[in-house]
């Protein structure tokens, strides 16, 4: 089918320049009913509208590209091709296309809404065998490689990771590709606590997939299974999102951490807003293909505004409504103690056991040496690991050596310094 599509290109670098733009992360939405495909393009303010008629493949983009049809529009197919665009209603501006000249409306009548409900659950069966299939399958790759030991895999280069990696691509299973992907990074790091770490990601992997099995079989929609399904690569459309009742509060966006992928195409920036009122941490994401990621949220000041909740992770990641800048960040609540703090991820841990990444905070901790490393030391005398950066370099700078509120990420393993909150507890920015 891939190749079918790519014959549609009027030249080869057309047909290469969409390859890289297949991707579901590059869009900001899309769908297909039973006579045309569509998506818009790119996740800035003016993403590219991308139309193309099933029937005879005729395509249109807003993009500026003279040759039809444009690489997006191939990219577009692709995802079709790979049953990665889900059914759903046409949008307006979809409808009020006239492809090759054609004058299409949608068809309203209770046969056409009913044809075209059964249609989406078709696809939406069709997804969900694929998905079970490579859960299966990669059981079967997990069972074999705890009974064969860990111990040799860093000399086996990727072999030993690669055929799963694919399959899950194959399965329409995203998630869980990067979490054997994540695994294979831990194994090639060679920390002293590899071997733990990759045990660790090993069972993660395998509660996953016995919880995703069992959501298939009982159908049921519980908020955990809801986690479950967007960990295993189920994506929630950004229009659905929207949909959903926004949360207005007072949001402090105070860290960001950017990730490219391993090939360099595709880069993730996500950021955590502190809500006041709510009393908890959000995440907002962006993605952007062979190109940097543009930041969704102004980092480093406060907002007022709303934030569109998507249905399930801790912390809850949003899209960003309507939301205007108030001033500075002004001070958030910190907890006295590192233990006080790692108790407060236990329930976010509770809702989603596969989150690695958390803001973590603390008053009045210090920096100390610890052997090679450094260690940010609570008003108790308990200290967690911290990356010894540019951030810890300029927090001893702002708070001139003396005790400082910290507010960080925190991986499980060791703190990454963000902000530091030294005298009158005004965050600043420091990584």
């Amino acid at each position: 089918m891939s190749i079918d599509v790519l014959a549609l290109a009027p030249d080869a670098q057309v047909a290469a320049s969409a390859r890289p733009l297949a991707v579901p992360s590059a869009w900001r939405s899309y769908g297909v009913d039973d006579d045309f495909l569509w998506g818009l393009f790119g996740l800035g303010q003016n993403p590219y509208q991308v139309r193309v008629a099933l029937d005879d493949r005729a395509a249109t983009c807003s993009c500026p590209s003279r040759k039809v049809p444009c690489k997006h529009a191939i990219a577009l197919q692709l995802m079709h091709a790979a049953s990665l665009v889900p059914p759903d209603p046409r949008p307006e501006w979809v409808k009020d296309w006239r492809g090759a000249g054609r004058q299409r409306e949608l068809d309203d009548s209770p046969e056409a809404v009913e044809r075209r409900a059964q249609q989406r659950a078709r696809t939406a069966e069709a997804r969900e065998d694929t998905v079970q299939s490579g859960i299966a399958a990669l059981r079967e790759w997990l069972d074999d490689l705890v009974r064969a030991g860990i111990a040799g895999l860093p000399s086996q280069g990727r072999e030993w990771c690669a055929p799963a990696i694919v399959r899950m691509i194959d399965a329409q299973a995203p998630g869980l590709s990067g979490m054997v992907i994540d695994l294979a990074w831990v194994v090639a790091s060679g920390r002293p606590t590899w071997t733990e770490e990759a045990a660790e990601r090993i069972g993660a992997l395998h509660l996953l997939i016995e919880l995703a099995s069992h959501a298939s079989r009982t159908g049921s929609a519980t908020a955990l299974e809801d986690v479950v399904r967007s960990r295993v690569g189920f994506r929630t459309r950004q229009g659905d999102v929207r949909e959903n009742p926004p949360w207005e509060d007072d949001w402090v966006v105070l860290l960001q951490n950017a990730i490219d992928d391993e090939d360099g195409q595709v880069n993730t920036v996500q950021q955590w807003a502190w809500a006041r009122e709510r009393r908890e941490w959000v995440i907002a994401v962006a993605y952007a293909v062979n190109a940097p990621a543009t930041p969704l949220l102004p980092l480093g000041v406060e907002l007022r505004g709303t934030m569109h909740p998507y249905p399930a992770g801790s912390p809850r990641r949003v899209l960003p409504g309507l939301v205007d800048v108030t001033g500075p960040p002004a001070p958030i609540p910190l907890p006295s103690t590192w233990a006080e703090a790692l108790a407060g991820l236990e329930p976010l841990l509770s809702s989603d056991p596969w989150q690695r990444q958390f803001p973590l905070g603390c008053e009045g901790v210090r920096p100390a040496a610890a052997g090679a490393s450094w260690v940010l030391l609570d008003e108790a005398g308990h200290g967690l690991p911290v990356r010894d950066d540019d951030g810890l370099d300029r927090a001893l700078a702002v708070s001139g050596g003396k005790p400082f509120g910290a507010i960080c990420l925190w991986d499980g393993n060791v703190l990454r310094l963000g902000v530091a909150t030294p005298f009158d507890g005004t965050p600043e920015l420091v990584g």
